[in-house]
């Protein structure tokens, strides 16, 4: 017992670490204070998200009669959520630890060894989803109306279910895991899978908390079909929402429910763990070579094809500094598809000259979130050394890194501003000028993001989203994009309507390509000098 604990212990931190806000390099008990950290953030987030809507909710299904139906839902979206911050975890954790040779090599059983990283992602769970649940359940009381005893009997029932819900996106965040890792190994490019999923699971999770206020509607409307639904596919949310209202035996159904197939998964892992760890290990490979010419390429297309790879092959890196881009293309094609209501719109506000200059600062504010540059170097760690004593000048590498973030900020702008042009009937001075507004702005980020990483570099991160979402360099690469939008607006509000948009823009255009050019000159000189003492 003694060791499952350490073990758990140890296995509990390490998942905790990964939204750290330390450096590896601290001292233990800065390190102890980061998990810490860590564990009450999660909790805050469960606590105030679940209630912003388990409270909207229960409110909209209060007014139509069916405010239990909040506890179903609510369970769901807890599930969901849980999934997605312990789908990937698990891969890592359970199925690909780098410390899982010296483990199982211990005079410790298989059997504790894969309990103790099972039990590690139940209790990370249990943080968010049975957390998540506190509010549901205090929604459902203020809004149901429950005298004392009726109110005291669904607490304990509700701490009760709160406890093993955890285990359902458990099993389901095992099992995805498995498949995680095992694709993992035989796909070429095995991370295009953990980007996929991210990208499907978080577009789900924003489409559905833009669609709660048609919910309640969508309910009443067919209330007995979604009844019928928890008590067939949804079983166990509807032994949830039978037993949380009153019923001990539906509460003892979902309570067993949920543990059975935790318990069989956890006997079935255990007990062939090795052999699964080996077998995920393993890779395929071809049987049909055959020799070919080898094709020669200079050093900068070597390292801008290890900074694509780097790049698009980083789940957490390209959903950072990406999604700017994403939702511009996105919310254009929108546009194109909407073209007469868009049109409405845009006569009600003045014209397409009132909207254009709006239209500028939202490119641009768009594309200042687009900045993979500011964390590029702090991202090399460890390995910088192999690049500084490669024989690379400085000024491939700047350019390469430089390289990727333009295409992944100019071109998505481009296309925008193309869609926009015919979505909006802008006129064409006014389109071209911001079009060029747009490229100069997709130039002068790199740079200005590379000079700030330079500045600010950060490499004794323990993982890449220490170094993506919490070094200075990326707070200051992303947010210094900002103000100089907002300085541009600023600008444009004083005396830039005197000039026009069509010759603000070109201006505007000329002082951020003049501020490319400064910028790129510094990297090429002291920037180098720079990078050679790090």
């Amino acid at each position: 017992m003694r060791k499952l604990w350490v073990l758990l212990k140890l296995n509990f931190r390490a998942m905790l670490r990964a939204f750290s806000f330390r450096s590896g390099a601290g001292s233990s008990k800065k390190k102890a204070a980061g998990g810490l950290g860590a564990l009450l953030l999660m909790a805050f987030l469960a606590l105030y998200l679940s209630g912003v809507y388990s409270f909207l909710l229960a409110s909209m299904l209060a007014e139509v009669g069916i405010v239990e139906m909040v506890l179903p839902l609510m369970a769901l979206m807890a599930c969901v959520m849980s999934l997605m911050f312990t789908l990937f975890a698990a891969s890592g954790l359970v199925f690909g630890g780098k410390d899982s040779d010296i483990v199982l090599a211990l005079p410790v059983p298989a059997f504790t060894v894969m309990l103790s990283k099972i039990l590690a992602l139940y209790l990370e769970n249990l943080v968010f989803c049975g957390l998540w649940m506190l509010p549901t359940g205090a929604a459902y009381l203020v809004y149901a109306g429950l005298g004392a005893g009726q109110a005291a009997g669904f607490c304990v029932r509700l701490l009760a279910a709160a406890l093993f819900l955890p285990l359902l996106p458990s099993v389901l965040a095992l099992l995805g895991g498995w498949v995680i890792a095992y694709f993992s190994g035989r796909m070429k490019h095995k991370s295009l899978v953990g980007t996929v999923l991210s990208i499907v699971l978080t577009g789900a999770v924003l489409v559905g908390s833009l669609q709660i206020n048609a919910l309640a509607a969508a309910l009443l409307q067919n209330i007995e079909g979604v009844r019928r639904t928890l008590h067939t596919w949804l079983l166990p949310l509807g032994l949830l929402l039978d037993g949380l209202v009153g019923s001990w035996g539906a509460l003892l159904g979902f309570l067993l429910i949920s543990l059975a197939p935790f318990l069989v998964l956890v006997w079935g892992m255990s007990t062939q763990y090795k052999r699964i760890l080996s077998s995920l290990a393993s890779h395929v490979t071809r049987s049909d070579y055959r020799l070919r010419e080898v094709k020669a390429g200079g050093r900068f297309a070597a390292l801008f094809k290890k900074e694509c790879g780097r790049y698009f092959g980083t789940t957490i890196y390209l959903l950072n500094t990406g999604i700017g881009a994403v939702m511009l293309l996105g919310f254009s094609v929108y546009v194109l598809f909407v073209r007469g209501q868009a049109a409405l719109l845009v006569a009600q506000m003045g014209g397409a000259q009132a909207v254009a200059p709006m239209l500028a600062a939202v490119v641009c504010l768009m594309q200042a979130t687009v900045n993979p540059a500011c964390v590029s170097i702090s991202l090399e760690g460890r390995t910088l050394w192999i690049l500084k004593e490669a024989p690379v000048p400085p000024r491939e590498l700047f350019g390469a890194k430089a390289l990727v973030n333009v295409l992944v900020s100019d071109v998505p702008a481009t296309l925008s501003v193309l869609l926009l042009w015919f979505g909006l009937g802008l006129s064409a001075p006014d389109a071209l000028a911001l079009l060029a507004l747009c490229v100069c702005m997709g130039l002068f980020i790199p740079v200005a993001g590379l000079a700030v990483n330079l500045w600010l570099p950060r490499l004794d991160c323990e993982n890449d989203t220490i170094v993506v979402k919490q070094s200075a360099s990326s707070m200051i690469g992303i947010f210094g994009g900002m103000l100089v939008v907002g300085l541009g607006a600023l600008l444009w509000a004083v005396g830039g309507k005197l000039l026009g948009f069509v010759w603000f823009s070109l201006a505007a255009a000329a002082v951020l390509l003049a501020g490319a050019a400064l910028g790129w000159h510094w990297l090429c000189g002291s920037g180098a000098r720079i990078l050679q003492k790090l």
